[in-house]
């Protein structure tokens, strides 16, 4: 009894299986891709401010004023330096919005304050970035202190 066997080409399966793989390749893009882009390009968390009643937001305005002018006070008596002054002057800018909204600016980069629809925080705190961080600057701590003043007891 003779057995004959006839074995089909390599290349026979080949259109079958490239289908098949392009097939899965193809439904991991879909279904993956738009993740991939959305973890890319997070667009910024905008939170909705929430003001404070009349009563509350005049005594946290006095609050924070007082915390200015001893800012401004330190400064003059050289217990700061310029770049200690800017530093802690963004923070209580930063502290003052946090409690007067509710948007926790204290870890926002400018592109977010920018990004929030808080064009005063973000001149100021513009104001500050410059001198928080380089060895020598030319900007006035005190006219910063006195913009923050104004910032504080103009906001509503």
């Amino acid at each position: 009894m003779q057995i004959t066997v006839e074995l089909q080409e390599y290349f026979s399966y080949l259109p079958l299986f490239l289908f098949l793989l392009a097939g899965i390749v193809g439904a991991l893009l879909i279904i993956f891709w738009p993740q991939k882009q959305k973890k890319a390009n997070p667009k910024p968390v905008v939170p909705k401010p929430q003001p404070l009643p009349p009563q509350n937001l005049a005594s946290l305005k006095h609050k924070y004023d007082s915390l200015l002018v001893g800012l401004f006070e330190r400064r003059s008596a050289n217990k700061l330096s310029d770049r200690k002054a800017f530093q802690e002057l963004s923070k209580i800018v930063r502290d003052f919005v946090f409690e007067a909204t509710g948007i926790k600016v204290q870890n926002y980069t400018l592109s977010e304050i920018k990004a929030a629809n808080l064009p005063r925080l973000y001149e100021l705190i513009a104001e500050c970035y410059v001198p928080e961080f380089a060895m020598k600057n030319n900007s006035n701590i005190y006219e910063a202190i006195n913009k923050a003043r104004k910032v504080v007891g103009e906001w509503n």
